[in-house]
């Protein structure tokens, strides 16, 4: 095992360099102690023998066919024997397993009579020849005839209770055509789980960012046919393009969290190491490229770091006027320093900028900078007496010529080149709300970024704290996705949503008015982007020790139904305490 760890290190160093290989190293150790404790909080979590002999007698009132269909090639005769003992033993038992072995051999044959002898729900196909991964499996979905059909790796397993959980899930939602479940990883002797991956509710653009969907996927059988089955063209992401095509056809799509899906590290496998596949990476990258040509979107997927991961650059559809609105006021050395950020990047130049200031005499020598300044046009609006600049300004909102609206912190300074075609290029697209990118403080901790509903408290900023060059839980720092709400110290919005919604509420505290916002446009049918390729950095200050905020009662009583749920962006097995998605209490 340690001369594997040590092939991929190289390998990794070779393609990406040696400072992200350190990168990499040091968060993946801080990962492994933030889950020493998983295996034992996932037996905890399994129901008693008992729970799972009620289950076996269950009745359900709609209980549909399973087809639980897997290619099989090679496949080791202990990983076979688990791996069909683990869908056998399921609780929910109307299933079939239908099996097809694309490698010819007798000796896997020979096992499987075994089984088939003593259980009639196994069909099996043994094929003249191999067909590849995409070809074996459509013959295995050729067998099935369920209404169902569900997806099964030939040396992965099964928890025994995830069929029940999913029909479960179908009583009270028969219309779903897709469902997932969460997962984690297996040593290969079976004897230790790691690596736990506690998903969101369905997240578009987080799909689009990497296959986070996976293990364990069950697709009704009508639109497995319906989109094709699995493409030759695509193998090694054959499942990706699979995925894709499938939601591209429905939007009934439904997310079972819990762990019931065991991915086997074997070697050779993309468990252990997607490098081990490197031609998976690009065949993703093309069935990403085909999904958003077929949904009529111009836009540029780049490769990340990590094999399987991706960032989309979204081409502009037009080239609109941006009103960057500065928030709080800076005194002159901050302000100088925000500006020259602003100027080194400008690679988009039609803009415009907007400060609220106390009156003159506060202020007389920003004033007299920015009149002096002529780099950037710098419009400079008053508040007078105790007035309120969020509310101040979506009064003047109507009267700006801009079409979109950036917010910015006035302490920033530093900004990553293109922050603005990489905000605008998700803000202009249909169905977008708010996009949103990550601002750092001066010792580089992330400090604003994506808000997790519900996290320490109300509304916590996702990956708070985490260090520079590290990617988060399952990289998803640096992946693009939805989330409810944004931080407003650097967030983006079509000036008419804006409007639409009636700005910034006055009914809020300030502190949420951000949140309040964000989740006023989804209100209104609108997703809000988080875009961690647009990057900030505060200057250096002083600040006072941060006391914990007090829960916003306004806040809290204007939103009371929608706090009551769980955030489907995040997963409820996750701390709502901490920020760096570490497992929550045991069941």
């Amino acid at each position: 095992m340690k001369s594997d760890y040590a092939k991929r290190g190289y390998r990794y160093a070779k393609n990406y360099g040696v400072g992200k290989l350190y990168f990499k190293a040091r968060e993946r150790l801080e990962r492994n102690s933030l889950e020493k404790n998983y295996q034992d909080w996932m037996f905890a979590g399994r129901p008693s023998v008992r729970e799972k002999e009620l289950q076996r007698g269950h009745r359900f009132p709609y209980s549909p066919l399973i087809s639980v269909v897997v290619p099989l090639y090679r496949t080791p005769e202990m990983f076979l024997r688990e791996m069909v003992e683990s869908v056998l033993g399921q609780t929910y038992g109307n299933l079939e397993l239908c099996l097809v072995d694309g490698s010819g051999s007798d000796s896997l044959e020979s096992v499987l009579n075994g089984y088939i002898n003593q259980d009639s729900r196994i069909r099996y196909k043994r094929l003249p020849e191999n067909l590849g991964i995409s070809g074996n499996t459509n013959e295995a979905l050729r067998m099935a005839t369920g209404e169902y059909i569900a997806m099964l790796d030939h040396d992965d397993v099964l928890e025994e209770h995830v069929l029940f959980e999913v029909v479960e899930l179908l009583q009270n939602h028969p219309g779903l055509d897709l469902i997932y479940t969460d997962e984690d990883k297996m040593s290969p002797d079976s004897g230790t789980l790691f690596q736990p991956h506690f998903k969101p509710d369905y997240n578009p653009e987080l799909l689009r960012s990497n296959n986070y969907i996976c293990h364990f996927l069950v697709v009704r059988r009508e639109l497995a046919e319906r989109v094709g089955g699995f493409r030759e063209d695509f193998d090694g992401a054959q499942d990706y393009d699979f995925i894709l095509r499938c939601i591209e056809q429905t939007e009934e799509i439904g997310h079972i969290p819990r762990i019931l899906y065991h991915w086997r590290c074997s070697e050779g496998s993309t468990a252990g190491d997607q490098g081990n596949k490197s031609y998976a990476a690009e065949a993703g990258k093309r069935a990403l490229e085909a999904h958003l040509v077929r949904y009529g979107e111009e836009a540029r997927v780049d490769c990340l770091d990590n094999p399987g991961f991706y960032r989309i650059r979204y081409t502009l559809v037009s080239v609109p006027k941006v009103c960057i609105v500065v928030l709080g006021a800076p005194d002159t050395g901050k302000l100088r320093k925000f500006l020259k950020a602003i100027s080194r990047r400008r690679t988009y130049t039609n803009f415009e900028m907007l400060m609220l200031l106390d009156m003159p005499k506060k202020n007389r020598v920003v004033l007299n900078f920015i009149k002096e300044y002529r780099q950037i046009p710098i419009k400079v609006v008053y508040c007078t007496g105790a007035c309120n600049k969020s509310v101040t300004f979506t009064s003047l909102a109507e009267k700006l010529e801009s079409e979109y609206l950036l917010f910015l912190d006035s302490r920033i300074g530093t900004i990553s080149s293109d922050y603005m075609e990489l905000l605008l290029g998700n803000a202009q697209r249909a169905g977008v709300g708010a996009a949103g990118g990550r601002v750092y403080d001066s010792n580089l901790r992330l400090r604003y970024g994506a808000r997790i509903i519900g996290l320490k408290g109300q509304a916590g900023v996702a990956f708070e704290g985490l260090k520079a060059g590290y990617t988060g839980y399952f990289h998803k720092a640096v992946l693009q996705q939805d989330y409810h709400a944004l931080s407003g110290q650097a967030m983006m919005v079509s000036r008419e949503s804006f409007l639409k919604v009636g700005g910034f509420s006055e009914d809020v505290e300030e502190r949420m008015r951000d949140v309040d916002l964000c989740l006023k446009l989804e209100r209104l049918g609108l997703r809000n982007v988080y875009e961690p390729g647009a990057v900030f950095i505060l200057q250096k200050c002083r600040e006072a020790r941060r006391k914990a905020a007090r829960p916003a009662a306004q806040f809290a009583k204007k939103w009371k139904d929608f706090l009551k749920e769980p955030d489907g962006y995040y997963n409820p097995n996750l701390s709502l305490k901490d920020t760096d998605f570490r497992i929550g209490e045991f069941y």
